[in-house]
């Protein structure tokens, strides 16, 4: 009898363990749950933003090498630093944004001298005012370009640290800003404004006239949301990262963009897989033509062929010693050696990597499996999708 009800008991319980949910299980796996139902036509389809797993996730081509700065405001210190260019003098040239100025290091991390507090002036031959100044670019001459970003203008400083022009105001007219972010030059001297606060970008002369604009907010291919990063290889070939679009496209010659604008290839969309990106900002093309672009709230670079293929990675967790360390990078610049620096804005930090492998590009990796972003879990709220 005694033996009877224990087994009675048993299988109750065991029926009870299946059949009834646990609560451990439902805190710890999340099931995706897809719709059932048949769309219509007109339905707008559901996508399931379930992650899509990539067994191959690249080489790795560079490794730590050092690291400079800390908070504050003395020479060697930065406060939110973003923009970052290795000059034609070999210098490094740091947009040192929250402390309103630019700051000259040599590239092992040594003060040279800063220019720039903050104020809204901007008077010929005179110290420059700055207010949130987010990117830079020197030219040969060792002007310096600067995208004055909260007062919605650049700023031309000479070598001397005086200002010798300044062009923009806010709005959104041609020739006008809102929160300009990044600055570069292209072959034939012109200037580039990354028109972020805009989603477009401006073309200027070297004087500062306008010339011409493309882009607007939008998620199809051409058009941008906040975007952050632009780099400009040896053909005039424009990558803009496409911020808020998880996502970077890449132009052709603009110096028709007035007519044409399609964009020659657009990769990426939310995540942090191969492809996959959680703020892309920064690029930088590479001695061989291939680039690099910061995936900022991934702690990482992804490393791209010259036909814009993605061949590998290198992220933070991986290479640095410190366990506890965790960046937030931003902007990128490369000096003669090939050599890589990154801003981090969260530790007030310049990072230096060094090339240990040349990638090889003659056979392509893997297609990357194009899946929708999950508006969702986007802080920017954009979409992107891999196409070619």
């Amino acid at each position: 009898m005694i033996r009877s009800y224990f087994f009675s008991f048993l299988f109750l319980s065991t029926v009870i363990v299946f059949v009834l949910p646990n609560p451990c299980w439902a805190r710890r796996h999340h099931p995706t749950v897809t719709p059932t139902d048949t769309p219509t036509p007109a339905d707008t389809p559901t996508f399931t933003p379930t992650p899509q797993p990539l067994s191959w996730t690249g080489e790795k081509f560079y490794t730590f090498d050092a690291m400079w700065g800390s908070k504050g405001s003395r020479l060697n210190q930065l406060n939110n630093p973003e923009g970052l260019q290795i000059g034609p003098d070999g210098r490094m040239y740091i947009a040192d944004t929250g402390n309103n100025r630019v700051l000259i290091w040599d590239t092992n991390g040594r003060p040279i001298t800063s220019y720039g507090v903050f104020g809204t002036n901007a008077v010929w031959r005179n110290p420059p005012q700055f207010n949130h100044p987010a990117g830079l670019f020197v030219d040969r001459s060792g002007n310096i370009f600067v995208a004055d970003t909260l007062n919605h203008r650049v700023v031309v400083v000479d070598n001397q640290g005086l200002v010798t022009s300044s062009w923009g105001s806010q709005g959104i007219a041609n020739g006008q800003f809102n929160m300009p972010r990044g600055i570069t030059q292209d072959h034939y001297g012109n200037i580039w404004v990354l028109d972020t606060g805009n989603s477009r970008i401006q073309n200027f002369s070297r004087l500062g006239a306008f010339q011409f604009t493309w882009g607007s907010y939008g998620t199809d291919p051409g058009l941008f949301n906040l975007p952050l990063g632009m780099a400009l290889n040896f053909i005039d070939q424009t990558v803009i990262t496409d911020t808020g679009n998880s996502r970077f496209q890449v132009f052709n010659d603009q110096s028709s963009a007035a007519t044409n604008t399609a964009p020659i290839t657009v990769e990426g969309w939310f995540g942090d897989g191969p492809n996959q990106f959680k703020e892309p900002a920064g690029a930088v093309f590479t001695q061989k033509g291939w680039i690099a672009i910061v995936d900022g709230l991934n702690a990482r670079l992804e490393f791209f062929d010259n036909s814009f293929w993605f061949i590998g990675q290198w992220r933070a967790k991986d290479n640095i010693l410190n366990q506890s360390y965790s960046p937030h990078y931003r902007a990128i610049t490369r000096d003669s050696q090939d050599r890589l620096y990154i801003s981090d804005i969260h530790n007030n930090t310049i990072l230096r990597l060094r090339l240990i492998k040349e990638p090889l590009l003659s056979s392509h990796p893997p297609t990357p499996v194009p899946t929708p972003t999950p508006v969702d879990t986007n802080p920017y709220g954009g979409v992107g999708y891999p196409i070619r």
